[in-house]
């Protein structure tokens, strides 16, 4: 009988050892570092930038509704972090550039000035106090 009893207790402390380090596994990984989605989501080329989906952390308020690049967006999960499994996430804010932002003759070559088109520039300052406008009272 005394055997019987010493091998329960100790399949017993084993299975307790072994949930108290399943325990610490999970622990350890719940607030893992996020930068392997923020790679991802630079890898993908479809992304300019990223926000930041709050979970239930109170750190990253502050930078909810925010767009960040990829090198000025902040780390997660963020130091003050009291969550047991961080659930702040990235969003890739999409690159709506598709072409080249300029047509090929969307600008002149030359200026057009002679005797048929004038000169309408004045080369003076537009804003009060600037040294070349016409009356400083304004």
């Amino acid at each position: 009988m005394n055997v019987n009893i010493t091998m329960v207790v100790t399949l017993i402390a084993i299975a307790i050892l072994a949930a108290i380090v399943l325990t610490l596994i999970r622990r350890g990984t719940g607030n893992r570092d996020k930068s392997g989605e923020l790679a991802k989501l630079r890898r993908s080329g479809s992304f300019w930038g990223v926000r930041i989906q709050p979970g239930k952390c109170a750190a990253v308020r502050p930078f909810a509704g925010r767009r960040f690049t990829f090198e000025e967006a902040p780390d997660l999960p963020r130091p003050g972090c009291k969550a047991w499994r961080c659930s702040c996430t990235y969003i890739g804010v999409p690159e709506r550039r598709r072409d080249e932002r300029r047509i090929q003759n969307d600008r002149r070559d030359v200026v057009r000035i002679d005797e048929e088109h004038v000169e309408r520039r004045s080369f003076r300052g537009r804003r009060r106090g600037h040294k070349d406008r016409k009356n400083p009272a304004d």
